[in-house]
């Protein structure tokens, strides 16, 4: 189950924004440590992906498969610069 977040270029890097990133990101690896209910054929793992217009606009003619490695790149980028920035 993929949770994605689309943004602007321009604001991948706000504070507000890598601080979201790694909540939703913390959230999606707690949400799949739920088992859904069994009449439910909902996939049990989550993750978090991160799309930019510049991803989308550089890559747009590829299907979605082929952009989760992208997007993930780009969310662990976000999340590194939060932790970079922040005291943990």
């Amino acid at each position: 189950m993929y949770l994605v977040e689309t943004k602007a270029d321009k604001d991948l890097y706000e504070p507000s924004v890598l601080l979201k990133a790694k909540a939703a990101h913390i959230w999606c690896l707690n949400a799949s440590k739920v088992l859904p209910p069994e009449d439910m054929t909902q996939p049990k793992d989550w993750e978090y992906l991160v799309l930019s217009e510049g991803l989308f606009k550089a890559n747009s003619g590829l299907g979605f498969e082929m952009f989760i490695p992208l997007c993930r790149e780009l969310r662990n980028r976000m999340i590194e610069r939060y932790e970079s920035t922040t005291k943990i």
